[in-house]
Formats: C-alpha cells, sequence, structure tokens
C-alpha cells in the first residue's frame, strides 16, 4: 500500500486531485491501495493557511506505557506512515 503514489499523483494530475477528494476509495483503488471496505476517507489539502493532523487510534497496548514509551511509538507510527 502506497499513499505516496496517490500524493505525488495529485501533485501532478488535477484531474486526479479532483477525484482523490470526491471519490478516495476509487482514486486510491486506482494506485494500488485497498480501503477495507465500510472504512471512511476524508481527503483534506494542506495549503499556506491550513494544516491537518490526523490523530491515529491509540494501539490497545498504550494504556500501561509510559509518556516517553508513546512518544517513541507515535514517531515510529509517523515514520512509517501508520496514519491511515
Amino acid at each position: 500500500m502506497s499513499l505516496a503514489k496517490a500524493i505525488a499523483r495529485a501533485w501532478h494530475d488535477a484531474a486526479y486531485k479532483a477525484k482523490l477528494q470526491s471519490d478516495p476509495h476509487g482514486a486510491l483503488a486506482e494506485v494500488g491501495v485497498t480501503v477495507p471496505a465500510g472504512a471512511k476517507v476524508h481527503v483534506f489539502e494542506n495549503d499556506a493557511d491550513n494544516h491537518h493532523i490526523v490523530l491515529p487510534e491509540a494501539p490497545p497496548h498504550t494504556g500501561k506505557m509510559s509518556r516517553y514509551e508513546l512518544e517513541e511509538l507515535a514517531s515510529t507510527m509517523l515514520m512509517r506512515g501508520n496514519v491511515m
């Protein structure tokens, strides 16, 4: 699964960008990204005035982790792209 392909294509192809915003499931399928059935996908675009932060669902084992361990886990998830 590669969201990078979708992002790169949206930067290059205005029609694909419009489809990604209006039909995320279909547009993502075009680049080989499978979205689980029933999952909702929302596409937002950052610009100079608007920035979006995606807060991923916490993994189930985080309840007993220290703040430092949570920061390490969050950093790893962001580096790996585990935010969808």
